[in-house]
Parts: structure tokens; C-alpha cells; sequence
């Protein structure tokens, strides 16, 4: 083959294409997959990023920043991040970080508290974390506005958002042993918590506000009665000693139990926020309220020793009414201590039958009132408890008593009164008194004319009769020796009788002496009774206690 080739061969070559070489390689999408990979993450991470938010605790004790966790419902729906001192609030102020979907409940309503083992008047909670450690738990809330900055609770609050149930505010004079988080019964259950007390202004009665629980609060309607159940409720009735409490709780740490007396579907059931009365106790809130009835004054001239307000006004053992008041007033005019007593009488609860043509009048309760004061209706005191000494007022038909009219001007209208059994008791035994002593008097003049006026003319007797019995004597021995033995035994007989007699009425002798002595006895009897009967008057206790030393 030729080396070179000729310029035909040259001419039938093929023509090369060169194509130019591209200005970018392939290499560079190794590092433009990661900017995007990388501002992705970066971007999901902003975008996934919740909202800072500052709590303010009085003390950081339990807490660490990047470990303790804030949860909802032991779920973590945030995390610590940083802890600071306030030097010039003398608190901390702790930096959180919640998750992206925490932000609609972080409002004004939320609250926020530490969690740690905690034993109060609910039981012991939070032991989980003694090993786990603290954390800080949210009570949420949607409503309201959205913030950034709250103040925590020093303690957990009594009944969080998610319980549903009704709020009741009860009003107390004395709040006695009921606490915060004190438990609420209804028939032996636990339905609620007391969430707070607080002194209402002025400082004259207290505020008990507390939570019902679903479904207790339909039950809590304008027949409940709430009362204090704390400790242990011990009466005395007919049955003997009965002996009440709800629970080992109440008695411990106290508690509010309530029930209704109406049910059904047309009584309506209170509404939230609705304000009760808290009785001292059950037996206080079963009984009746008076204050529908009339006000009337009774004057006691007696004793009124063991007479409280709030005793009851009673007509043989039913009760209708109360002592409302107790004074003590000097009549000027007739000069005598007088002592009126207010109570309130509801007469409304007798019921009448008979002449109907007395119903108009019944209907009027100042008719009804006359009525009964002109059948003899009057008021006494009586004893209610030999052991305590109590009084109370009792009422009842006295036929014999005198006319009395009703003065509907005064005041309060009078309502007459008697002497109660130991008033009476009393006054009786002092005229009778009065008649031994008068009776005593007498004896004692008796005595005195028996001795000095009848004591010659029986001497005279006995003198002649002794003249006659030895007339008799010398009579008898001139008789026939032969006269019956019996006749001078009876002589003799005779003669003795007459000189015991002549014995007997002397001022030396011993029937004199004993009937000066049995009458000075008798009148020592009657002044001791009285002495006694004054005594008892005072203390009637002694019945069952005996004489105190």
C-alpha cells in the first residue's frame, strides 16, 4: 500500500461531525439535591415549629431545662428549654417551647401548674413522678385571648376544664372544718369538691364555692338543702342515741353533704352559679323556716333560766314556731321586772272543721287569733330536758282562765300566759306556806289556852272527884262485905284512870312535850320544803345529777 494517498482518495473521506462540549455536569446535582433535601427540612422545621411561651413559678424546685416536659392528659405537648432568675420579682420565669397544634389553647384561660408527689386533702397523687421527675401540667382552654406569658399555679386547681358538671356558691356564718378540696356527698356518693372559701365583705358571713359533678348536679334543684357533714352528728331522739357521719373523709378533713326533697320532670334543676344557704348541720336544715309567720310578745314573770332563742313554740308536742327574742324590762309604772319574749307563731297549720259559718272568720288570721285566745289558748313555759335544763314555750286550752283581749295596735300582739308546772308548783307551795303557818299559829294558841285557861277548872273537877270517890269509898265499906269483888276492883280502877289523867294535863308532862315538839318539827318541814321547792326552781338538773357540792 502507497504511504500517500492521492487527492481522489482524500475527497471520498467522510466528514467528521464535532459536536461542542456542554457546560454543565452532571456532578452538580449531587449538591443541588442536598440545598433542596436541606431548605426542605429547614423549612418543615420552621413551619413545624411551635410557640415560645413564659410561665412564672414562685420556685423552679423539680425543674431542669431540656428535660422537664409539659403534658395534657400524659401526652408531651412541650418541653423546657430554659430557666430564668427574677432578681427583682423574687420568682422564676421559665422559657417553653410548645408543639406547632398547641396554639389554640394557649389563651388567657389556660393555666399551667407543676406536678410532683403531692398528699392533700384528695389523697396522694403524682407518685409516678418520683421517678420520672416533675412536669408541668395544662389545664387548657380555647376561649379567651391568645398570649404568651402566664403565671403558674402554686397548686393544682381542684376541678379542671374537661369535668363537666354544674358551680354552686354556698353561704355560711362559720365556715367550721371546711377546707378546699373537702368532698361533696350526695346519699353517701362523692359527687364534687369544694373548689375555694373566701370571706365575703364585710366579714360577716363566708362564701363556699363548689363544683357538682355529672350527672349529681340535675339533683340540685330550689328544694336542696346543703349541710355540713364534717365529723361526727350525734342526737338523741325516741329511738335513743343516733349516731351519723358520711364517710372516714368527712370525719377526718371535713365535708358538704346536700339533698332534695322535690323531683321529677317538672322541678327545675338550678342553674350554674346558683347561691344556697350552708346549714351547720342536717338536723338544722330540716328544720322549718318560720319566717312566714306572725310576731308575737309573751310576758314571764317566772324564770326564763334554760330559754334560748330558737327554742320551740309547741302545741301539745307540735311545733309551730320559734323564740326569735329575750328581754329583761322594769315596769315603771307597776314597779315589777317583767321579761318579754318574741316569738313566731305560724297558726296557719291548723286546720278547722265544723260551723262553716265561722269560715270567713277562720280565713282572717286576726279572727283565728281571737278565736283561740277567747277558747282559752295560753302560753307556759315547760321543761324540755331534765338533763340540760332547756325550756320551751308550750301552748295549749286553759277553760278556766281569765278573759283576755287582743291588742293588734302594739307591736307585737301579746299572747297571754300562765304559770308553767314549776312556776306553779311554786306559787301554790308558797300559799300553802302561808296557810301552815297560819294553821302553826293557831295550834300554838290552842296550846297556849289548853295550858293556862282549862288547867284550873280540870284541877277543880279532879278535886271533887276525888271528894266523891271517898265518899264512895266510905260508902263501899259500910256495905255488906258480902257485895261482889268486882265492883271494888272497879272502883279501884276508876281511881288509877283519873290519876293518870291528872298526869297527863300537867304543863310538866310528856303529851305536852310532844306536842309542843311535833309542832315546832312540822313548821321546820314546811320551811325546808320551800327552801327545796326554791332550790329546784333553779336547778332542775338535780332531778337526775344530784345536788352539786
Amino acid at each position: 500500500m502507497s504511504e500517500s494517498l492521492n487527492a481522489a482518495e482524500l475527497d471520498n473521506l467522510p466528514e467528521s461531525k464535532i459536536k461542542p462540549r456542554s457546560k454543565f455536569s452532571i456532578v452538580w446535582l449531587v449538591p443541588i439535591i442536598a440545598i433542596l433535601i436541606g431548605s426542605w427540612l429547614a423549612f418543615k422545621a420552621w413551619s413545624e415549629k411551635g410557640p415560645e411561651i413564659s410561665i412564672t413559678f414562685k420556685t423552679a424546685e423539680g425543674l431542669e431545662a431540656g428535660k422537664t416536659k409539659i403534658k395534657y392528659k400524659n401526652v408531651e405537648i412541650g418541653e423546657v428549654k430554659e430557666i430564668h432568675v427574677n432578681h427583682d420579682s423574687k420568682d422564676i420565669t421559665v422559657i417553653a417551647e410548645m408543639i406547632n397544634n398547641a396554639k389554640p389553647i394557649l389563651t388567657n384561660k389556660t393555666s399551667f401548674w407543676v406536678v410532683t408527689a403531692r398528699i392533700d386533702a384528695s389523697g396522694v397523687s403524682g407518685l409516678g413522678t418520683l421517678l420520672s421527675g416533675a412536669f408541668i401540667n395544662v389545664d387548657p382552654s380555647s376561649e379567651g385571648k391568645s398570649t404568651h406569658e402566664y403565671i403558674g399555679l402554686e397548686v393544682p386547681p381542684v376541678i379542671t376544664r374537661d369535668m363537666k358538671g354544674k358551680r354552686f356558691s354556698l353561704h355560711t356564718k362559720n365556715l367550721g372544718s371546711i377546707g378546699r378540696d373537702v368532698p361533696i356527698y350526695y346519699r353517701k356518693f362523692n359527687v364534687g369538691r369544694v373548689e375555694k372559701v373566701s370571706m365575703d365583705d364585710g366579714g360577716q358571713s363566708v362564701t363556699v364555692d363548689i363544683f357538682v359533678k355529672e350527672p349529681f348536679d340535675q339533683w340540685v334543684n330550689s328544694s336542696t338543702k346543703f349541710w355540713d357533714s364534717s365529723g361526727v352528728d350525734v342526737s338523741m331522739d325516741s329511738s335513743g342515741i343516733v349516731i351519723d357521719t358520711d364517710s372516714i373523709i368527712s370525719i377526718i378533713i371535713g365535708g358538704i353533704s346536700f339533698d332534695s326533697t322535690s323531683f321529677g320532670d317538672d322541678v327545675i334543676q338550678a342553674e350554674n352559679n346558683a347561691s344556697f344557704k350552708l346549714y351547720s348541720s342536717r338536723s338544722d336544715s330540716l328544720k322549718v323556716d318560720y319566717s312566714e309567720g306572725k310576731k308575737f310578745v309573751i310576758h314571764f314573770s317566772e324564770s326564763v333560766r334554760g330559754l334560748t332563742i330558737g327554742a320551740p313554740v309547741e302545741f301539745r308536742g307540735i311545733q309551730m314556731g320559734e323564740v326569735t327574742d329575750i328581754k329583761l324590762k322594769f315596769d315603771l309604772d307597776n314597779k315589777r321586772m317583767d321579761i318579754p319574749v318574741t316569738v313566731v307563731i305560724d297558726n296557719s297549720k291548723i286546720q278547722f272543721k265544723g260551723n262553716l259559718k265561722l269560715k270567713n272568720d277562720i280565713l282572717n288570721r286576726k279572727k283565728r287569733t281571737e278565736l283561740l285566745i277567747k277558747e282559752g289558748l295560753r302560753a307556759q313555759l315547760e321543761t324540755g330536758n331534765l338533763l340540760t335544763g332547756q325550756l320551751f314555750v308550750s301552748l295549749d286550752f286553759f277553760p278556766d282562765a281569765e278573759p283576755y283581749m287582743i291588742d293588734w295596735n302594739a307591736e307585737y300582739p301579746e299572747v297571754p300566759s300562765v304559770y308553767g308546772a314549776m312556776g306553779a308548783i311554786k306559787n301554790n307551795l308558797g300559799s300553802i306556806l302561808k296557810k301552815a303557818d297560819v294553821m302553826m299559829t293557831q295550834i300554838n294558841e290552842f296550846s297556849y289556852k289548853l295550858n293556862h285557861n282549862l288547867e284550873p277548872q280540870v284541877s277543880e273537877a279532879l278535886t271533887q272527884l276525888n271528894s266523891m270517890m271517898l265518899e264512895i269509898k266510905n260508902l263501899s265499906s259500910s256495905l255488906n262485905h258480902n257485895l261482889a269483888p268486882e265492883l271494888a276492883k272497879t272502883l279501884v280502877k276508876a281511881e288509877a284512870a283519873l290519876q293518870s289523867m291528872t298526869d297527863v294535863l300537867k304543863n310538866d308532862s310528856a303529851l305536852q312535850q310532844d306536842l309542843q315538839t311535833t309542832l315546832r318539827e312540822f313548821s321546820r318541814a314546811a320551811r325546808s320544803m320551800k327552801s327545796l321547792t326554791d332550790y329546784l326552781e333553779k336547778h332542775p338538773e338535780s332531778l337526775l345529777k344530784g345536788k352539786k357540792g
